[in-house]
């Protein structure tokens, strides 16, 4: 991408003050011990050294015994993630598995479990790029549709805009009305016309819509600080709340059509003028 975009790996994502069990607890102590700390997982050790983990799922306070052993996972290569693992890759790992484990030396050093795709570093990744896509957004309009309030908006969302121009325009500082309108009248205007989600990569009407609403509502819930993640304990279809993998499939989306426009030749704050042929030949197709 032609701009520096903040970067967020798994050492930023991870918790990195792990508190551990030890492999001689019994199972009904874990259970309980999870529970008031609110932890999805834990590691195990013995004699000082990780050996394994324990997941919420694993134990419960019923269960007897005198040690870990019978629920216990051993700590694996498949159970590691390096510390500079992508974000995207971070999303791609805990598709396939809710628990990763960050290592040192003899010793666990961070845990990364899909509740931490809810904290700041995630957030601050998703705003980035949704900002980032907002701004070729409305370059596209711009070109293609320069006459956008003709398309489905609403008067209540005209009104809303040419209030925000106008505190603009009193203040000295007033951009062109389109950046005062909000990321869903965006998604509005773009759907409407063919030119343009053709442009963004969509190969029909129908997948433009379903899709930029999905990425509508993430920059809703990243705005007002609403959980990212709201279902991390299935990547079920069905399930309800946005799963590890819905994000995934937004985050998608939003890179595609990133693509896809500067593919087209849309570049923010570039002064230079597009070619109209490349504009017409968009990269990827999007369903």
């Amino acid at each position: 991408m032609p701009r520096d975009l903040y970067d967020c790996t798994a050492a930023e994502l991870a918790t990195h003050s792990v508190e551990h069990l030890q492999h001689d607890t019994p199972p009904g102590t874990a259970a309980e011990w999870l529970a008031e700390n609110g932890y999805d997982a834990a590691p195990v050790y013995a004699n000082d050294d990780p050996i394994g983990f324990i997941h919420k799922d694993d134990v419960t306070t019923d269960d007897d015994g005198n040690t870990l052993e019978d629920h216990l996972t051993p700590l694996t290569i498949g159970h590691i993630i390096s510390g500079d693992t992508s974000f995207t890759d971070v999303l791609s790992a805990l598709i396939e598995n809710p628990v990763y484990f960050l290592g040192g030396h003899n010793h666990v050093t961070g845990i990364l479990t899909r509740a931490d795709l809810n904290t700041a570093p995630a957030r601050i990744y998703l705003f980035d790029r949704i900002t980032y896509l907002e701004e070729h957004l409305r370059e596209l309009i711009l070109d293609t549709k320069p006459d956008w309030k003709t398309t489905p908006v609403t008067a209540d969302e005209l009104d809303d805009i040419e209030d925000r121009y106008e505190d603009a325009q009193a203040a000295n500082v007033a951009l062109e009305e389109i950046h005062y309108a909000q990321f869903s009248t965006l998604e509005t205007i773009v759907t409407s016309v063919e030119a343009c989600w053709q442009t963004c990569g969509f190969s029909t009407k129908g997948g433009a819509d379903s899709r930029l609403h999905e990425v509508t509502d993430l920059r809703n819930d990243v705005a007002h600080a609403n959980l990212l993640v709201e279902n991390t304990d299935s990547n079920e279809f069905l399930s309800n709340g946005r799963t590890t993998e819905n994000l995934y499939n937004t985050l998608e989306t939003i890179n595609d059509v990133l693509s896809n426009l500067q593919d087209a030749g849309y570049d923010p704050g570039a002064t230079n003028a597009r070619d109209s042929v490349t504009l017409a030949d968009p990269g990827s197709s999007l369903e």
